[in-house]
């Protein structure tokens, strides 16, 4: 990774410096990267192209000085977010990232008038899991052998958000 930031540490404002646009096909190859190093399940090519294709508002990259660090993808159904991926490169992880990610998924969620985000983590994915609940999420159900590749049961967790006020 090139990026290079001075005296990074848990404080940072990270809406100064991270740029979030949408996923484009010039993302495509740092997106698989970082997915590749820290999923042990990760997408396709073709999965991410599926998302761009179809022009998924809620397909997000954000970037530090030009570089892609993270992304999430969630998809609309009905008045809720199903987030079906978030990802943070190794070197910003324990820096405030993951947690800048998960207020801007639901800012964004918000502003779309959702009012609930639900996702599955794997259950022996204990750093995720910390996250999730200090963002606020909350337990609400197990599905067992989620993850074919591992065997593991995902955790089922949900957050309800309150709409933006339309002025």
């Amino acid at each position: 990774m090139q990026v290079v930031l001075n005296k990074v540490s848990q404080t940072i404002d990270w809406s100064d410096i991270v740029i979030a646009s949408p996923m484009s096909e010039n993302d495509l190859s740092e997106a698989m990267e970082i997915e590749r190093t820290t999923i042990y399940s990760p997408w396709s090519g073709d999965m991410f192209l599926n998302e761009i294709e179809r022009e998924n508002p809620g397909m997000t990259v954000f970037k530090v000085q030009g570089q892609l660090i993270g992304y999430y993808c969630f998809w609309k159904v009905l008045d809720e977010a199903h987030l079906l991926s978030v990802c943070l490169h190794v070197d910003f992880r324990d820096k405030g990232l993951g947690k800048f990610l998960m207020d801007y998924l639901e800012n964004t969620c918000q502003t779309m008038g959702l009012s609930r985000i639900l996702l599955e983590v794997a259950k022996s994915n204990h750093p995720a899991i910390k996250l999730y609940r200090k963002c606020g999420f909350v337990k609400v159900g197990l599905r067992k052998k989620f993850y074919q590749e591992t065997g593991d049961d995902a955790i089922l967790m949900e957050k309800f958000i309150q709409a933006a006020s339309v002025l």
